[in-house]
């Protein structure tokens, strides 16, 4: 009997010894596992059109052919579509203006290509919100725009042209009527007008200096006539000194006789 007791005792030992072990080798002799090193994750926001940092490459969604087709509805013979660039200044490094007008071009280049003459590129700086270089967000916008013969408008001023050698205010109904606008608008508002005046090279440059003042001073009268306050009119002249096409052709001087019209705070 006591041999039985003993061999009973060691068969328990035997059996507790064991499934000590097996409880033992599953909690606690697991290996640590090397640490997988995380690929970042490219995050794109959601949008028709965008852009990554530092890249010109246009990045669709889904709904841009709707949206190209509304921005195409807004250009008409006497209206124009601006693409405004925008490129990150607060970045490092900085993104540059050149980019800015790179992706405007790029964005022109997904129109139908008989828009492209009423379609005019500007550019923007801006703080983007984002820090990490792998979310894409840069984007950009999109105005309509006065544009014919005699009144165009560009970024943040008018330019209203004027026959060769003219300092007269045009005969136009159309320039009275935006004029106008813009008399009834700064005279609620409280702006302020900068009017700078522009020539083509025909003539010296005193002269065309000259020229260029009168023809701002023209504007001024008008808006005056229609009640903005005169100390509220800066009039300046550039003369031939800052044309906007080429003084070669008849068709770039005209473009050069001009006054540019500013609203300013």
């Amino acid at each position: 009997m006591r041999n039985f007791l003993i061999a009973l005792v060691a068969l328990l030992y035997l059996i507790l010894g064991w499934l000590f072990y097996q409880d033992h080798k599953s909690c606690c002799s697991n290996k640590p596992t090397s640490a997988v090193e995380e690929t970042p994750v490219l995050i794109q926001k959601t949008g028709p059109l965008l852009f990554g940092y530092n890249s010109s490459a246009p990045i669709l969604g889904d709904t841009w052919p709707a949206y190209r087709d509304s921005l195409s509805s807004l250009i008409s013979e006497t209206t124009s579509l601006e693409i405004i660039g925008w490129y990150c200044t607060n970045l490092n490094p900085p993104e540059t203006e050149e980019l800015g007008r790179l992706r405007g071009e790029e964005i022109k280049k997904l129109f139908a290509e008989n828009l492209w003459e009423k379609i005019n590129i500007e550019t923007r700086g801006i703080d983007c919100s984002n820090e990490r270089m792998d979310i894409i967000d840069i984007s950009a916008s999109f105005s309509q725009r006065r544009s014919t013969e005699h009144i165009k408008e560009v970024a943040d001023r008018t330019i209203i042209n004027f026959p060769y050698n003219s300092t007269s205010k045009l005969n136009n109904q159309e320039v009275e009527s935006y004029l106008d606008e813009v008399a009834s608008k700064v005279i609620q508002s409280g702006q302020s007008i900068m009017l700078t005046g522009h020539t083509d090279d025909k003539g010296s440059e005193a002269a065309n200096l000259s020229l260029g003042r009168k023809r701002a001073e023209v504007i001024k009268q008008y808006l005056v006539s229609k009640g903005v306050a005169a100390a509220k009119i800066t009039v300046d002249s550039k003369g031939e000194s800052a044309p906007i096409a080429d003084n070669t052709t008849e068709e770039g001087r005209a473009k050069n006789r001009r006054t540019e019209l500013q609203v300013i705070q």
